[in-house]
């Protein structure tokens, strides 16, 4: 994935989906990495990267969302 940055990673398989599908509701191509472990599926984690030039405004629209994130 040249020209991709990371900008998002949780071992909550869902949560990596929500992310990339409010990228994608706002024209920003996001995919998804899974790193976690086959045999042990509690252990790694989910990266969701976008292309480079889309970075900063991925950037700001997930700290939006975790900003508005009820706490728990």
């Amino acid at each position: 994935m040249q020209d991709w940055k990371k900008v998002f990673s949780s071992q909550q398989l869902t949560m990596a989906y929500m992310v990339m599908g409010i990228l994608n509701e706002n024209d920003i191509p996001a995919k998804s990495m899974d790193k976690k472990d086959s045999s042990y599926v509690f252990l790694g984690e989910v990266e969701v990267y976008v292309p480079e030039s889309l970075y900063a405004k991925s950037i700001q629209l997930i700290e939006g969302i975790q900003m508005n994130a009820p706490a728990i």
